[in-house]
């Protein structure tokens, strides 16, 4: 341990000795000063002894509380102008201690001078500069506060600090909007335990308190805002002390996840059904080839037409099948439409007569409807939907069906396509889905009829494009109406 230098403040000693030396000067000059004079009364009247006694008594009376008088006025003044200074340092000091405001005087140099010179003068310097430099460091961190806490508000992600105890440090808007049920704003003595229940983010945050080492791990958590649970990835990184490197707690970030995932997933099933639905026509068309180049080595012909047949439904079925595709690529991939007046009533009745064959087969009864005679988009595109609603309507209906087909306007201006079915309807667990690529309610009945499981995500990303949506309003049994709203 270094010990402190030893100082003696020889500017206020000698200041405080002079003003001593000053006052018994003048005392004594007084005293002096007073007994010469009644000196020289008293020998002056030297006739009447006893009086002249009495006189002298009564002179020395009034000498000392003349010189009495005249020492205490000196000593308070010289004491006075002494500790004044220090009266305002101790001032200045009490509001630096209590952190309030203070008062800048305009003292200029000379006056300081003038009233506090040496140690005094130094140690009020001193003080205005801690005072300026406080001042200085209590704005810059209160500006970087605001700064701070204004980022941490906007940040999407979740924020949650612990102290190396698990008692709650700080957290963010977004923590308490996802966690409201455990934590709040007004209650930051929760503890994490209270706040978590899940042993994975318990054990994250201690490694991290005891190891001083950033941790990250992915888990599904319950939220208060949602109904099912969500993926988050949660980063731990430990809170050092600058100086002695010591950990005093450690911040979470929980990162929402869950799209992300979703969207892996169904990357996934694309990919998966994809695959699926190539290899299904491809195995048929190898199958059916190889029996036909066996049947040719043996001379045997009667069954090259089915098998030609069969083998061409599946070419055909597999140029449907990449013609989707990349026109699902092409709208997803931000292609610009074109934007025409396109008549309601030709495009549906273009799209009826390429379906005439397969209507008039299953025996289905079509109507139209037309509120609205012209519509602004791609004519091709708006083809493409009437033409997948339609096509979708008639797969899935049974025979001696209806299929009514309306164009009409809304209070707001927006142009309705309405496709509406009686056939049995689509349950409501699968509506949620059926407009995802290859999703379909009954997978063999579907492959069966020949879709591709793309028609109802083209419609969908095309209305997207134009600006619009689309809707489905169907129940088991109910029969189905899709609903297409074109911007007006």
């Amino acid at each position: 341990m270094i010990r402190p230098r030893q100082y003696f403040p020889w500017k206020v000693a000698r200041r405080y000795l002079t003003s001593q030396i000053v006052f018994y000067v003048v005392l004594a000059f007084t005293v002096g000063f007073s007994l010469r004079y009644f000196a020289y009364n008293l020998f002056s009247n030297t006739k009447d002894i006893p009086s002249a006694i009495g006189e002298f008594d009564r002179y020395i009376t009034h000498l000392i509380c003349i010189a009495l008088a005249i020492g205490i006025g000196v000593q308070v003044y010289l004491n006075y102008k002494f500790f004044r200074p220090l009266g305002r340092l101790l001032k200045r000091a009490r509001e630096l201690r209590k952190g309030a405001p203070v008062e800048d005087e305009e003292l200029s140099d000379d006056d300081l001078v003038e009233e506090i010179q040496g140690e005094w003068l130094d140690l009020e310097r001193a003080l205005n500069r801690i005072h300026h430099d406080l001042r200085d460091q209590t704005a810059e961190l209160s500006t970087e506060r605001e700064e701070l806490s204004a980022l941490i508000g906007a940040v999407s992600d979740a924020i949650y600090a612990v102290d190396t105890s698990g008692a709650a440090l700080f957290f963010n808007t977004q923590f308490s909007l996802l966690f409201g049920a455990q934590a709040n704003s007004e209650n930051k003595n929760t503890r994490l335990s209270e706040t978590f229940r899940a042993p994975e983010i318990l054990d994250a945050f201690r490694e991290v308190l005891q190891t001083g080492v950033t941790k990250t791990i992915i888990i599904s958590l319950r939220t208060a805002r949602h109904a099912i649970n969500r993926h988050f990835t949660l980063s731990i990184a430990p809170l050092k002390n600058n100086q002695t490197d010591k950990v005093f707690g450690a911040v979470g970030i929980f990162h929402d996840v869950t799209e992300l995932k979703q969207a892996e997933q169904i990357r996934i099933e694309f990919v998966g059904n994809a695959s699926h639905e190539l290899r299904t026509p491809l195995t048929s068309i190898k199958g059916y080839l190889e029996t036909l180049k066996e049947d040719y080595k043996n001379q045997r012909f009667d069954s090259f037409d089915r098998f030609f047949e069969v083998v061409t439904k599946n070419v055909d079925r597999l140029m449907y099948l990449v013609n989707d595709l990349l026109d699902l690529s092409t709208i997803e991939s931000g292609a610009e439409l074109k934007s025409e007046l396109v008549s309601t009533r030709e495009v549906t009745e273009d799209v009826l007569h390429q379906l005439e064959e397969r209507r008039f087969a299953k025996k289905i009864e079509i109507t139209s409807a037309f509120a609205v005679e012209n519509l602004t988009g791609d004519p091709g595109r708006i083809e493409q939907v009437l033409i997948n609603l339609v096509h979708n309507a008639l797969k899935y209906i049974p025979e001696n069906k209806k299929i009514e087909v309306r164009w009409e306007k809304s209070a707001g201006g927006e142009i309705i396509l309405r496709v509406k079915d009686n056939g049995p309807g689509i349950p409501r667990e699968h509506q949620e889905r059926l407009f995802e690529r290859f999703y379909r309610v009954d997978t063999g009945r579907s492959r069966e009829q020949g879709g591709t499981g793309l028609g109802l995500s083209i419609v969908k990303h095309v209305m997207i494009k134009h600006g619009g949506r689309v809707a489905l309003v169907s129940g088991l049994g109910e029969g189905a109406e899709f609903i297409c709203y074109f911007p007006k």
